[in-house]
């Protein structure tokens, strides 16, 4: 079993997860926090984890060197995890110079275990991200090996390349990826963890994990949908207000069904969560079949021309009109519209939706 996962902290800021779906990555190692502080972008992460579907898990980069001191960063990274609870585990990370110099390998190692332990009794699964030279140099390779999990860090610039090192790892990082422009530590996991934790769960909390939940709405390719109003893509961008008043179809789905990506024809958008999307009204009864009388207030659909073909501005998209002249001969479909009793324009009754 070889499972393309990324590991990653604030370093990343702002990071794509959707491109992290294109491009396969099935779990997430988040950085919850530092010594005793959480990770800038712990929440974020999560949050966008738990939106797509994706798996995750964490690890905390402790700085320790003294027992109080330890004692007060394993206490943050429960704080901080609190009730989340991840379907990969949580790993020690210990890496400083400080605690080379300072701390025995004796103590280091009791260190490592200690985490495990009290991460275990806080209802979280665990495990020891090292490296070769600390597993050979720095702790007591007996009392790891074979009996915590270990995250093994030993690059090789490529997942083909397998790294020569076997301590049993659960999970491999192999070196460093790209992900939509930004690079990232890319990880390989041997094992299927959600299996593992959820049955972890059950036999020392008593349940598991919770699923993410589904949306409300799936879609399929083809399906004329709307997006509601004050959603945003997924990258965080807010749409031109004319988005909201436009049908668009469907033009691909991600894996989890979280997010859609949207267009117009053969030209998308932009990814949508799926959650922010619905469905058109039917032909029957969509507005391209409504009457309109003087009077009446409509918007005029997004790319829709003037009855003659010609363009119109952006603006008109945007703007509330007033119905000025219905019908022109035998043109029922013939609209006038204006605002002020100024004409703007004269469209095609289809492309009119009353508000």
């Amino acid at each position: 079993m070889r499972i393309k996962g990324i590991d990653i902290s604030r370093a990343q800021e702002k990071f794509d997860f959707t491109a992290a779906m294109s491009a396969g990555v099935k779990f997430v190692i988040i950085r919850a926090g530092i010594g005793r502080d959480e990770d800038t972008y712990f929440r974020r992460n999560t949050e966008q984890c738990r939106k797509l579907g994706i798996d995750f898990g964490y690890y905390w980069y402790v700085t320790a060197t003294d027992s109080e001191e330890f004692d007060k960063q394993i206490k943050a990274c429960i704080k901080t995890i609190g009730n989340v609870k991840p379907c990969y585990p949580v790993f020690c990370d210990m890496e400083e110079q400080r605690q080379i110099d300072n701390l025995t390998s004796k103590v280091r190692t009791d260190m490592a275990l200690e985490f495990c332990e009290r991460l275990n009794k806080a209802g979280l699964p665990s495990g020891v991200y090292a490296n070769p030279a600390w597993l050979e140099n720095y702790y007591q390779k007996e009392r790891i090996v074979g009996k915590r999990d270990i995250w093994l860090a030993h690059w090789t610039e490529s997942p083909d390349y397998a790294s020569r090192y076997d301590y049993g790892q659960k999970m491999w990082q192999w070196g460093i990826d790209s992900i939509g422009n930004t690079d990232v530590d890319g990880d390989i996991c041997f094992v299927d963890y959600p299996a593992v934790t959820a049955k972890w769960y059950r036999e020392n909390c008593g349940d598991k994990p919770p699923k993410p939940e589904k949306p409300v709405n799936v879609f399929k390719k083809g399906d004329s949908v709307r997006v509601k109003r004050g959603a945003k893509f997924t990258n965080g961008v807010e749409p031109y207000s004319y988005v909201y008043d436009t049908v668009y179809t469907v033009q691909q789905v991600s894996a989890s069904s979280k997010e859609t990506l949207i267009g117009i024809g053969s030209v998308p958008t932009g990814w949508l969560y799926t959650e922010d999307l619905y469905k058109a009204e039917s032909a029957e009864s969509n507005d391209v079949t409504q009457k309109f009388a003087v009077g009446d207030k409509v918007k005029v659909n997004y790319g829709a021309k003037t009855y003659n073909g010609g363009s119109l501005a952006l603006f008109v998209y945007t703007n509330v009109y007033e119905v000025m002249q219905v019908g022109s001969g035998d043109r029922e479909d013939y609209i006038v519209i204006g605002q002020n009793g100024e004409i703007t324009a004269a469209v095609r009754a289809e492309d009119l939706k009353k508000i």
